[in-house]
This record gives structure tokens, sequence and C-alpha cells, in this order.
């Protein structure tokens, strides 16, 4: 009789922190998002000194550092544009 007292409160316990364990994890994980390439997303709060390249005077690519305010859609950078290729008589091709 004295060990099934035993083995009885062995089993609440494990009982008990199991489901300590599953409703601590169930709620403190991070989910994570998925977004397909060239998607715009939408910025939930504010991003404080954001570093960005941005075009000058002359369209040369500088650095620069910004802030994008809350509600603002960011899109990811397209890439370099394609360049026109040389024909043999020096045009571009159309």
């Amino acid at each position: 009789m004295r060990y099934v007292k035993h083995s009885l409160i062995w089993w609440r316990t494990a009982l008990a922190a199991e489901v300590f364990v599953i409703v601590c994890l169930s709620g403190c994980a991070t989910r994570t998002v998925l977004v397909p390439p060239g998607e715009p997303v939408r910025l939930r709060e504010t991003v404080r000194q954001a570093k960005v390249w941005v075009a000058d005077k002359d369209g040369k690519e500088i650095p620069g550092v910004v802030d994008l305010p809350e509600g603002w859609y960011v899109l990811p950078d397209p890439g370099p544009e394609p360049r026109p290729e040389k024909t043999a008589d020096g045009q571009g091709r159309k």
C-alpha cells in the first residue's frame, strides 16, 4: 500500500510538470512567417536609423540613414537594372 501511494504522488507530480511545460511552450514560441521574394511588407513599428542606399543629384548611390515610420510598406531591392546589349554597330538592341 505504501508503494502505491508513493507511485500515485509521483504520477501526479509528473502530470503537473508536463502540463506546466506544455502551457509555457505553447504561448512562448516565436512564430516565423515566410514572405515570398519581391512581396511588400508593412512595418508594424517605426524602424529607427535604418541604413539605406539613396541616389545623389548625379544618380550615384550613396549610403544614408533614415527612420522608417510605422505603417509604411517596404520592398526588397529589385537588383541591378538590365543593361542593353551592344550590337556590332555600337547601337543597343531594341
